[in-house]
């Protein structure tokens, strides 16, 4: 399952609106949003609250997205990926 569709169902599960967990994690609803729909991923602190929030792992979390960042990395610039990679 994908990062926004984790955070989707976690959310919803808790029965929390997009405003009250950005309210539980001091971010703005749009960013909520933003996420849900895949336009851009939390910051690591993001991660670390919702992973806490939600009772998850880190790991379970953003698990889903691995493969995805691995195959982004690939395609990035040689220089660029390789700062990743190493």
């Amino acid at each position: 399952m994908e990062l926004n569709e984790q955070i989707k169902k976690y959310r919803t599960e808790m029965n929390l609106s997009q405003e009250e967990l950005a309210e539980k994690i001091y971010v703005t609803r749009q960013s909520i949003s933003n996420w849900e729909n895949g336009k851009n991923y939390p910051d690591i602190h993001s991660l670390l609250l919702l992973s806490s929030l939600f009772g998850i792992s880190l790991d379970q979390l953003v698990k889903g997205d691995i493969e995805i960042m691995k195959e982004k990395i690939k395609k990035m610039p040689g220089r660029i990926r390789n700062y990743f990679c190493s």
